[in-house]
């Protein structure tokens, strides 16, 4: 295994009407002692609130913690110089510790000199990772990650019992919070990867909870060791009664993923409520996504017991009298975020993969569909003429929405909107007239976890695909015939749990195809029609391992279906074309680098492919096209506009005259388009879609 750091470890390669219900999460310790279920954990909206950067440049914060103390919130975190737009910096540069104060969790913060710097005569400390503080027995304990001498490998280690690794957890002491004594012993022990502390009162003792390799697979339960064989990505805990001595390791969480890809156990936080245990660990859904999971036992985590996201990188998650907040950071972001933290009943929606979303209506016309800034309303623009490029005013077009909608187009060219109720409620759609004018709305099914993903099959007919509330299990539902407002009821069997809502696609011979991401981005998995309207396959099949968030597919001018994703944490994007249309597949390539979700596609006039990738934090956006249709990809470029970052991943589009445009919301609510200058051609610079503010919402995640 190559050395540790934070850039090698992100390297690698039931009748109508009714959708199935999320479970209530596991099982209570006791039968005898009537427990209620889990909350389900969201987030948002994040609030700027601590820049870290010095006269001398830009810096970001990383794995990080707070503390209240003597009336103040003090912040410690790893800190570094800022990469260029959308690159990753140099992890083995993260040598000291921010330290600021404040007097509440949202500022003003007050920068003071940095709490700690790296120490290589201290046991050989290589770097400075993720501190943990907390406050006990008169003063104030941090524990961090430290590297160790001889390297961060799999060499023998030289720590106490149990240890193994060379990874090191180092501890160092305050009474005041300013002035920081390392402990004089040396490391509290070694692994193979410990990295990341949390510690947390369970009972009469200590509990440490840490990121941590497995020895030799899932099963295992070392949380750490030397010798052969592929380790899990983990989350290990330590037990303590004085914080100094720590006891043999064992494992809290397992993932699927080994050590062949990045690893998606960072920066674990374990908080307790009313007798459940919530486990916040990631990246998930991409380098800023945090999932949570839930248990009744503080020692054992499954997925089973997922309940929640987090859209934020290394989140902790702060109390302050009765009111909750998660706080993240991250590379790709300068300084500390915190947002209100929920504990609800209900999961928190999806998303839809697009924000905002259009398409073509019955007059050919460019319809935008987007959801107000301010009470989540949502908004319709219509393209005038596509030759003058006029657009209507903004105007209401339904009440508020639980996530962006999605959209159908019957084969007549009626569009079919389909959306999510707040909370996941229920779908309800609305379908144009053929005059250009609209029915109401209607309920269309429902509870749901997000707005379905819609396509047509070879008789026409629209299909949708719709993820139950927290993933549980995927639903089917048709038309009864081809632009019929008649639907057939709904198929609850469809598929089991997911990841994140499906995408779907049609093949050149008119047969479906389902893709979807399995629970914790262990796979994308896909289902097609085995004939055009047919019955389909009998089970889901293994597409791709482990990902990092939904995929993304459409077909090319070619025939052939073409699938993007991107690889856990987001840290590369790799696209898999079919051979032959509606065929077998090629192999997996790669795209572009670092990504926030897997890429926008569009196919131009001509039929080629145009691909949009947006980094995380939202500050650079990437560019790609085929040279042919079907072919070869060109290197492509930047895409965006320097100093604007964008909440989501851009949505592109054909009008009527066959330029596509291109729009992009930033993360203040304004819409920036641009469009090609002509069909298939160069593109025109970047202008504002109007002045209305719509939600800044970050497409694909789970999100308030």
């Amino acid at each position: 295994m190559p050395p540790i750091s934070r850039r090698s470890l992100l390297r690698g390669a039931a009748g109508v009407g009714a959708l199935p219900l999320l479970g209530v999460g596991p099982a209570a310790a006791t039968a005898s002692v009537p427990v209620p279920p889990p909350r389900r954990i969201g987030a948002g909206p994040f609030r700027y609130v601590y820049d870290p950067s010095t006269p001398t440049g830009p810096r970001y914060l990383n794995d990080h913690t707070l503390i209240k103390a003597h009336g103040r919130w003090h912040l410690f975190g790893i800190v570094g110089n800022s990469a260029p737009r959308g690159e990753s910096p140099d992890s083995a540069a993260e040598i000291s510790f921010a330290h600021a104060s404040a007097p509440s969790p949202h500022g003003p913060w007050t920068s003071h000199p940095d709490a700690l710097t790296v120490d290589p005569s201290y046991f050989g400390e290589e770097h400075l990772w993720a501190p943990h503080v907390i406050e006990a027995d008169g003063r104030f304990w941090m524990f961090y990650a430290a590297g160790g001498a001889g390297g961060t490998g799999r060499a023998a280690g030289t720590g106490g019992a149990g240890d193994r690794g060379v990874a090191a957890v180092n501890l160092a002491t305050s009474t005041d919070l300013f002035t920081w004594t390392r402990e004089p012993s040396g490391p509290l022990f070694r692994g193979l990867a410990a990295r990341d502390p949390m510690v947390l009162r369970v009972g009469g003792e200590w509990v440490m909870y840490y990121t941590e390799l497995s020895e030799t697979g899932v099963g295992d339960g070392s949380g750490g060791g030397g010798g052969g064989g592929r380790g899990n990505h983990a989350v290990s805990y330590r037990r303590s009664t004085d914080l100094r001595h720590w006891g043999e390791p064992a494992v809290a969480f397992t993932d699927t993923s080994t050590e062949e890809t990045v690893s998606v156990t960072e920066s674990p936080y374990v908080v307790e409520r009313d007798g459940w245990y919530y486990l916040f660990i990631g990246p998930c859904n991409g380098y800023e996504g945090t999932d949570v999971l839930a248990s009744r036992d503080p020692f054992r985590f499954e997925l089973a017991g997922y309940a929640g996201h987090v859209p934020g990188h290394a989140v902790e998650v702060i109390r302050d009298g009765e009111s909750w907040y998660a706080s993240a950071a991250g590379w790709f972001r300068n300084g500390l975020y915190v947002a209100p933290l929920s504990w609800q009943d209900t999961p928190p929606p999806w998303q839809s993969p697009d924000n905002l979303v259009a398409g073509l209506d019955v007059d050919g016309r460019l319809t935008v569909f987007a959801l107000d800034a301010g009470d989540r309303a949502m908004l319709r623009r219509v393209q005038l003429d596509p030759y003058k490029d006029s657009w209507s005013p903004w105007e209401t077009f339904g009440g508020p929405a639980g996530a962006v909608p999605t959209l159908g187009r019957t084969p007549d060219g009626r569009l079919e909107v389909f959306s999510l109720a707040p909370g996941g409620a229920r779908l309800h759609h609305r379908v144009q007239r053929p005059d250009g004018g609209w029915h109401d709305w209607e309920e269309f099914g429902g509870p749901a976890g997000s707005a379905p993903a819609v396509a047509r099959d070879a008789s026409g007919r629209l299909e949708v695909f719709a993820l139950a509330p927290g993933g549980s299990s995927l639903a089917r539902r048709r038309q009864r015939s081809a632009g019929s407002l008649a639907w057939d009821p709904w198929e609850p069997g469809f598929g089991g749990a997911a990841g994140a809502p499906p995408v779907v696609a049609s093949n050149a011979d008119g047969r479906l195809e389902v893709f979807a991401l399995a629970p914790g981005g262990a796979a994308v998995d896909h289902r097609w029609q085995e004939a055009p309207g047919g019955p389909w396959t009998g089970s889901w099949h293994r597409f791709g391992t482990a990902a990092g968030a939904a995929p993304r597919v459409v077909g090319d001018g070619s025939g052939r279906l073409t699938v993007t994703a991107i690889g856990p944490s987001g840290v590369g994007t790799f696209v898999r074309r079919q051979a032959v249309p509606s065929g077998g597949w090629e192999a997996w390539q790669p795209l572009f680098g670092w990504s926030a979700a897997a890429p926008a596609l569009a196919v131009n006039a001509d039929g080629r492919l145009e691909a949009f990738s947006l980094t995380p934090g939202g500050a650079r956006l990437g560019h790609r096209r085929q040279v042919a249709p079907g072919g070869d990809t060109h290197p492509g470029g930047e895409f965006s506009e320097p100093g604007i970052r964008l909440a989501a991943t851009p949505t592109a589009v054909l009008d009527a005259t066959g330029r596509l445009h291109v729009f992009a919301v930033t993360a203040a609510g304004r819409i920036r388009r641009r469009v090609q200058a002509v069909p298939s051609g160069g593109w025109q610079p970047w202008t504002a879609f109007g002045d209305r503010t719509v939600a800044p919402l970050v497409s694909g995640s789970p999100a308030l």
